[in-house]
């Protein structure tokens, strides 16, 4: 799985094969099927797939992943992806200041 969440570039397909295969990871490890991961489910995924995580790793992973600081990551998140808002924000920050003035 490391693999496929490795950043690379493809061509689109595969890049959208790669999209596919990753989205199925994350569905499986989303076990109450809400669309988003637990700190729980991410720990107890990788822990039983055989990648030995301690629980401030787990922490550290979110703190670092999750940008609406609700605790959960949407697979956008997970993917390290801006989402619509952040997109639409930085179309209107023209100057970069991070304020829309």
């Amino acid at each position: 799985m490391a693999k496929l969440l490795s950043k690379h570039s493809g061509s689109p397909s595969e890049e959208a094969r790669r999209r596919r295969e990753v989205r199925k990871y994350f569905n499986r490890a989303d076990k109450d099927k809400d669309g988003k991961l637990t700190k729980d489910e991410w720990f107890t995924v990788l822990n039983s797939s055989g990648v030995p995580t301690t629980r401030e790793e787990v922490e550290e992973f979110f703190d670092f992943m999750d940008r609406d600081f609700d605790g959960r990551l949407t697979f956008e998140e997970f993917m390290g992806e801006e989402s619509t808002i952040e997109k639409l924000f930085k179309n209107m920050d023209k100057n970069g200041d991070g304020l829309v003035t």
